[in-house]
């Protein structure tokens, strides 16, 4: 697979992740569990960007 699409793929499980924190947050007010689900997805979303930064970073060395 090319590093590009990897690097693609990453960043999009990382946008529906920031929109399903959206919607979680929206309904947090009514059920106070989705509070549990959604606080997580920030830190997620950092480590899905450090693992496509890196792996980026590693491919295009590799490729020079």
């Amino acid at each position: 697979m090319k590093p590009e699409l990897i690097v693609l793929t990453l960043t999009t499980i990382a946008l529906v992740l920031t929109l399903a924190g959206h919607i979680a947050m929206a309904f947090m007010l009514e059920h106070h569990s989705l509070g549990m689900v959604a606080a997580p997805v920030p830190f997620v979303l950092m480590l899905l960007a450090l693992i496509a930064v890196l792996y980026a970073a590693k491919t295009d060395k590799s490729s020079h």
